[in-house]
């Protein structure tokens, strides 16, 4: 799905910002295993592939919906978590990229895989 968002934003010559590897790991609750479910390295792959930056990964983590269902961000719910860690590099990373960019090429698109 994401392959195909990104084709379709160059397609209709929207910049993209970068990615963000959603549930890009998930960490067990009770032992504190950590699993990549959904295989691993496929947002880096994917950013060389179309050459964007990878902007972030975030994970698999019951929190995040538990906290969102709730109407409080895990960010805000648990700042101390490494959930809402990688939330927040994420937005730093994107920010600063942002930041980098030329005003005109702002994107208003971004892809998630």
């Amino acid at each position: 799905d994401a392959k195909k968002a990104l084709k379709m934003f160059e397609k209709v010559e929207v910049p993209v910002l970068g990615i963000v590897e959603n549930m890009a790991v998930h960490t067990c609750s009770n032992c504190g295993h950590v699993e990549h479910l959904f295989g691993w390295g496929g947002g880096e792959r994917m950013a060389a592939q179309y050459g964007v930056p990878l902007l972030g990964s975030l994970p698999l983590d019951i929190a995040i919906r538990e906290q969102g269902d709730a109407g409080q961000p895990v960010v805000v719910a648990a700042p101390d978590s490494a959930v809402a860690q990688a939330y927040r590099q994420t937005a730093r990373v994107m920010a600063a990229t942002l930041a980098q960019r030329p005003r005109a090429s702002v994107p208003i698109a971004s892809s998630l895989v």
